[in-house]
């Protein structure tokens, strides 16, 4: 997993580029850091993200299955409940 250092004077020089006072600047970059170290799991990883989508789809693709197969079976059933009451 690609990881990049978090640099808290970059964020500071472009927030302050930005238009923010160096007070608040500083107090943002120190959330950031805080929120991005605290725990080491806070944060989800790009990686993380996608994993959890292809859980998603995986789930989803066999939800879809499962709804075909009955759809398949209940117009089956009414088709050879049809097919007996013609005989």
């Amino acid at each position: 997993m690609d990881t990049t250092a978090y640099n808290p004077l970059a964020t500071v020089r472009r927030l302050r580029e930005a238009g923010f006072d160096r007070k608040q600047a500083e107090m943002i970059a120190d959330e950031v850091h805080s929120a991005a170290t605290a725990g080491g799991d806070t944060l989800a990883a790009k990686v993380d993200v996608e994993l959890a989508i292809a859980g998603l789809e995986a789930r989803l693709y066999r939800a879809l299955w499962v709804q075909g197969v009955g759809i398949v079976a209940v117009v089956g059933g009414f088709i050879a409940i049809a097919a007996v009451k013609l005989l």
